[in-house]
């Protein structure tokens, strides 16, 4: 006989850890990954890449681990986004990143290894309510979403 609550239950368990918000330093674990914010930070910029007036870099300094048996591969483009506290996507500066020379999440990452970089974004100055989205499987849904600040 089955136990048709303890189903419903773990059908429960499984929406609500879809859907909860993590902060700065937690390690999250995924089916292929474990994924942690290590810390944020405004950069300025170097000499060739400088925000536009008004605005600032946001550098996500953030950790991917392989917990899988396969190699995968992380990319910055398909797999982070941030928003604001309005659902809007903030851009993600190519510029930025190399400015805060702090490495790329970007890269093939075989099993039981980690790839550590920036993900930057430009917003206007004094943004708040900032949330990183790490989609770690477009087909299994795997999101993880962390507050900034």
């Amino acid at each position: 006989v089955q136990d048709k609550s303890a189903e419903a239950n773990t059908e429960a368990n499984k929406s609500t850890n879809k859907s909860k918000i993590f902060k700065i330093g937690d390690v999250v674990k995924l089916k292929d990954f474990k994924v942690t914010v290590n810390k944020v930070y405004k950069d300025k910029g170097d000499e060739f890449t400088q925000p536009q007036p008004g605005n600032e870099f946001i550098a996500v300094d953030c950790s991917v681990e392989n917990i899988s048996n396969e190699q995968q591969v992380v990319s910055s483009v398909m797999m982070f986004k941030v928003v604001d506290k309005d659902g809007r996507e903030c851009e993600e500066s190519i510029g930025g990143s190399t400015a805060a020379n702090a490495g790329q999440m970007d890269g093939e990452v075989g099993p039981g290894r980690k790839i550590t970089g920036v993900y930057v974004v430009e917003v206007p100055k004094g943004t708040t309510g900032l949330e990183l989205e790490f989609n770690g499987s477009l087909l299994l849904g795997e999101q993880v979403i962390v507050k900034l600040n």
